[in-house]
């Protein structure tokens, strides 16, 4: 498991034990390296309004991510993942193609890593990434034996309180939700029986509704939140008025992506819809506006969640209004806390909106969306 924060303790690491194998963590920090190694094993709060229980994850251990023996752990696990965040992906190529290398000489055995990041198309990143290192010998053996099997993480992990996190490095709090679509096609060798696995094609269907609808939802509400003075998700969603925009605004993906998936009938999407507006309601999760709302440079570019949703609606011919509002006030999210959020504020007031729409979205003011976005910011200005 490549990575031990959020995700990899409290989604894929977990999947990994309960599944039956051994995990190794790969990770640079000391501190969970540590701990790892100390206890062998780690707590997962699961929390919701209506269920409080632990459940303890055994059969673990860490190796520092910048050793050779993670190269090894590479080059001879039965199944591996990422969850580094995009941003992080790049970095830990290297690493991989070590491992893949090794794994070809000493093992030659077919490896699926599963891509836990939530980026449209990032198989084919990591995969382009790697081939730049390889040999074309290498490159056709990987070709053959290498499986970058993107999956979608619905689980929502908000972060712990200072004082938990000093008393248990290794505790990590998470919704009961734990289903974990994968690309069906993505893998080699066949497909691992993973708990909660749930293999699908085509799989941008996934992907797609998990960036556009969950986390589209998901920033919106905090960002009209902060407007509002909420402290939590929970309590933002259950403003009225926060609630008609959220709802709205995901209704116009799920029509989106039943337009372009007509297979998958809209009532299911929309239930996934209805799903979601429930665990945004997760009061014990004590997730925060600020937390969602974090990093507005990034949501807001024109491939992520907000922009990119109302791309994607008006591609499939449906009026992306409410997503409109929710960009705005994502514009408007003033946290001199957020350095990203107050770069925003100083484009705006050096630039205007149009260059600043053009510097963080990569939008042009003369297209539809631009106009939109453009004459919904001059209104409330007014």
């Amino acid at each position: 498991m490549y990575g031990a924060g959020n995700i990899g303790r409290g989604f894929i690491g977990k999947v990994f034990a309960q599944s039956g194998y051994e995990v190794c963590f790969l990770d640079i920090d000391p501190v969970i390296i540590r701990a790892f190694n100390e206890k062998k094993v780690y707590s997962v709060h699961v929390v919701a309004n209506d269920t409080d229980y632990y459940e303890t994850i055994e059969n673990v251990y860490a190796v520092d991510a910048d050793s050779d023996q993670a190269i090894e752990e590479i080059a001879s696990c039965d199944i591996m993942a990422t969850a580094v965040g995009v941003n992080i992906l790049p970095q830990i190529v290297p690493n991989l193609t070590c491992g893949i290398r090794k794994r070809m000489h000493d093992h030659n055995r077919p490896l699926n890593i599963l891509l836990a990041e939530n980026q449209i198309h990032a198989n084919q990143m990591v995969r382009e990434w790697i081939y730049q290192e390889l040999t074309q010998e290498e490159q056709d053996w990987t070709e053959e034996n290498l499986g970058l099997v993107e999956v979608s993480i619905g689980r929502m992990v908000p972060p712990l309180a200072p004082e938990e996190r000093l008393a248990d490095p290794l505790l990590i709090a998470v919704e009961p939700y734990c289903e974990l679509p994968a690309d069906r096609v993505g893998f080699k060798g066949g497909i691992p029986k993973l708990t909660g696995l749930v293999p699908f094609t085509p799989f941008d269907f996934y992907i797609k509704r998990k960036l556009y609808l969950h986390n589209m939802g998901h920033a919106i509400c905090a960002y009209l939140g902060w407007q509002k003075g909420h402290v939590y998700i929970a309590q933002a969603i259950e403003d009225i008025r926060i609630f008609d925009v959220v709802n709205k605004a995901m209704q116009h993906v799920a029509q989106a992506l039943h337009k372009e998936y007509p297979q998958i009938p809209l009532e299911e999407i929309e239930a996934n819809k209805e799903e979601l507006l429930l665990r945004f309601r997760n009061k014990a999760l004590k997730d925060t506006v600020i937390r969602v709302a974090a990093d507005p440079i990034r949501k807001l570019r024109g491939n992520d969640r907000l922009v990119g949703a109302a791309i994607y609606c008006l591609s499939q011919g449906i009026d992306p209004n409410s997503i409109v509002t929710g960009i705005i006030s994502a514009f408007n999210y003033i946290n001199p806390q957020d350095p990203n959020s107050m770069d925003i504020q100083r484009s705006l007031v050096e630039f205007g909106i149009k260059q600043t729409l053009k510097i963080v979205s990569g939008m042009e003011e003369d297209t539809a969306l631009g106009r939109m976005i453009v004459n919904g910011w001059y209104s409330i200005k007014e």
